[in-house]
């Protein structure tokens, strides 16, 4: 398997914190930061290749995996050299020609429990079904990135903009796209970065073709987790990371 990470932005509103690293590498203590947790999760689980898209100090990406990571996973950088220029849905577009029915995709800027990877390639492995990371147990906000199931269970809608009380839940930014769902979301992809709509999320591309699609959730079961945006954040993912555990691989 292969996971597919984000990791190109500027993460500009934790202001100084992030203004020489990636988000991802937000420390969580002495030893750790925050993208140890996922690459752990992901090794854990049997993934053998990591592919980067990177931007904004890649050059600190870069020195973090060899001095921690180098001999553990097999890793790859694509840079996204409009880092500062575009929305995510640019970073996804350049992973379009090494992503296959294998690939995980990854937020970079999330922690979370390892049960829920888990779960979400239980499911992807036992059939040929595609899913999003759906946190299903929540009061959502205005913030969070929404989902909006059919009487199938289907995901059929994606966007921040969704009304709070009919929305499923919550996609925290793990997915697996398998055959037609994952053909789609490329073309998607693709159609958007040619036709200029480049301030727009990898989501809002996805959101376009779920119509035409059978996408379903993986529950996160209410196993803890968070994105990191805000200096609020970064403090809950401490406090989550303790948790968890310190990722054994980097002590």
């Amino acid at each position: 398997m292969k996971a597919l990470i984000l990791a190109a932005g500027i993460g500009q509103r934790l202001g100084e914190l992030t203004s020489d690293i990636p988000k991802c590498l937000l420390p969580i203590d002495s030893s750790t930061t925050l993208l140890d947790y996922s690459l752990q999760a992901i090794k854990d689980n049997g993934f053998t290749e990591v592919v980067f898209i990177t931007g904004h100090a890649e050059d600190k990406l870069k020195k973090h995996i060899a001095n921690n990571w180098k001999h553990k996973l097999n890793f790859k950088f694509i840079f996204n050299d409009k880092y500062s220029e575009f929305n995510n849905v640019y970073s996804a577009y350049l992973a379009t020609d090494i992503w296959d029915d294998e690939t995980v995709l990854f937020n970079s800027d999330i922690i979370f429990h390892p049960d829920i990877l888990k779960n979400l390639i239980q499911y992807s492995r036992e059939g040929a079904q595609s899913y999003l990371v759906i946190h299903d147990k929540k009061i959502l906000n205005a913030e969070d990135m929404k989902v909006k199931v059919n009487d199938k269970d289907e995901i059929k809608q994606i966007n921040k903009g969704l009304d709070l009380q009919t929305s499923y839940g919550e996609y925290i930014g793990i997915l697996a796209l398998k055959g037609k769902e994952r053909i789609k979301l490329l073309e998607s992809l693709e159609k958007n970065v040619n036709e200029k709509r480049l301030n727009i999320y990898y989501e809002d591309a996805l959101d376009h073709v779920l119509s035409e699609i059978s996408v379903y959730p993986s529950s996160t079961e209410g196993k803890i987790w968070t994105e990191v945006d805000t200096k609020e954040d970064y403090e809950l993912a401490k406090k989550i990371a303790k948790e968890i555990g310190s990722p054994c691989t980097i002590k």
